[in-house]
């Protein structure tokens, strides 16, 4: 179940803690939902000014510190030392690693394909991002998202979009980040066959069924109360976990499920000790009649045999 966070929750959760969002002007909407919605008296969006590409660091009533880093490429200095983080942080709290750290990138990839490299350059820039977090002995924070590339309503896109973003590109984007972050590996035999091994990033594919064409002008930024769903499923990934998993059950989404007690534990080892033993003597039954009947039918056919000979002796 989907959690509808309130700031007391978030702060509960995340208090005196940081939250970095990097990335491009989707990233951002997303930001200043998620920030409005740990505290209402900070601003949904950003100001009105000539600061459009510009970075933004706000701290709630609870000592929330939200930081954004405008980095659509996701390849600025900032971006890289959250990403690649160094061994000093290890023990020094004032290099503490984030709560929650949300990269988004991809559209500016395919408007200044000239400029930026393309999809070549935005697949290399994925390949050292994901392939760093999955070796990397420091997590970058403790919860880290990759946002999907985001869908667009192309009718509705201005003629320079149009021209260079196209959904089919955005639909191989999402799919190379989802098996980049779920990669399946077969180890050897001695190893564990067809295990499958996972980097440790969200991939929430979810944010772009949650888009419509109605709740776009401009074919590329969605309405607040669409971005504000997705804002509360980041901190549904972020934060349940921390809450007691005891009823009410309002928080099972995205969530590892809690180990059964001991009790529990007892009757399922006994539930599964006496289906193995009834299986192993039904199948141990079945055999013994199996190969009774194996043996008696040649027996069978040969009194057959011999009572037709003395009849026709």
């Amino acid at each position: 179940m989907l959690h509808q966070y309130q700031p007391k929750d978030a702060a509960r959760c995340l208090a005196s803690r940081r939250v970095v969002f990097a990335g491009d002007s989707v990233t951002r909407t997303l930001y200043f939902q998620l920030v409005h919605l740990v505290d209402p008296k900070l601003p949904s969006a950003p100001p009105e000014d000539d600061r459009k590409h510009a970075d933004h660091s706000l701290v709630t009533d609870s000592n929330i510190i939200l930081d954004f880093i405008w980095d659509p490429f996701l390849n600025t200095s900032s971006t890289l030392a959250l990403v690649h983080p160094k061994e000093e942080r290890v023990g020094n709290m004032s290099l503490q690693s984030p709560a929650l750290l949300v990269l988004g990138s991809g559209l500016w990839y395919l408007r200044y394909a000239n400029s930026s490299g393309g999809l070549p350059a935005w697949e290399a820039m994925v390949q050292s991002h994901v392939g760093t977090i999955s070796v990397a002995r420091i997590k970058p924070a403790d919860e880290i998202v990759f946002l999907p590339v985001e869908d667009i309503v192309t009718s509705k896109l201005s003629p320079e979009r149009y021209n260079t973003m196209h959904s089919s590109d955005i639909d191989a984007m999402n799919s190379d980040l989802y098996h980049r972050i779920n990669p399946s590996y077969t180890r050897s035999f001695w190893s564990s066959i067809g295990s499958t091994l996972t980097v440790p990033v969200r991939f929430p594919l979810v944010f772009n069924k949650l888009l419509g064409d109605s709740l776009t002008e401009d074919g590329l930024h969605f309405s607040d109360p669409v971005v504000r769903i997705q804002a509360n499923i980041l901190l549904n990934l972020r934060c349940n976990n921390e809450f007691p998993k005891t009823p009410p059950m309002d928080k099972t989404c995205c969530r590892a499920y809690p180990w059964p007690s001991s009790i529990q534990l007892i009757i399922l080892i006994a539930i599964a000790t006496y289906t193995a033993i009834s299986s192993f003597q039904f199948c141990k039954h079945a055999t013994s009649t199996l190969f009774a009947s194996f043996l008696a039918s040649p027996l069978t056919q040969v009194f057959k045999l011999l009572e037709k000979v003395i009849f026709q002796w």
